[in-house]
């Protein structure tokens, strides 16, 4: 009878150091879980960032395409009245050589816009395969 009481006592005793291990790698996983649901969180966070930042830098480019195009139109014009207008040319030539300037600075501009634009799509779907990736390891934790 002793020995069957100090076999349950060691059961015990085995059982309760197993509860407390998994109590303490639940606790651990738990931690991870929170930790890694704040880096999805934020990288979630970041990824909207990103598509804000895209979406605006997309429209600035569709302004900016827009003007260009003003602009190019416009250029095309003074070239017309340049050849139409000898008396004038002094004139002429300021204006077409200011519109140049100014398609220029657009031109780099929206360069500059559609690298950025590119590099946000780019971090965009970076964060997003970041984000699946860490989902299916979120599952597979948890069959």
């Amino acid at each position: 009878m002793q020995e069957e009481l100090d076999a349950i006592g060691q059961e015990c005793s085995k059982k309760d150091e197993e509860n407390e291990n998994f109590s303490s790698r639940l606790k651990e996983v738990e931690e991870e879980r929170g930790r890694l649901q704040r880096a999805a969180s934020l990288h979630q966070s970041q990824a909207e960032k990103y598509k804000l930042l895209s979406e605006e830098a997309t429209r600035k480019s569709e302004g900016l395409q827009q003007k260009l195009s003003m602009l190019e139109k416009e250029l095309e014009n003074l070239k017309r009245a340049q050849k139409q207008a000898v008396a004038t040319q002094s004139t002429t030539d300021i204006r077409l050589n200011r519109a140049l300037e100014e398609a220029e600075k657009y031109k780099m501009e929206l360069n500059k816009l559609k690298q950025i634009n590119k590099m946000h799509i780019e971090s965009a779907k970076m964060l997003s395969f970041t984000e699946e990736e860490f989902i299916k390891a979120l599952e597979w934790g948890n069959p």
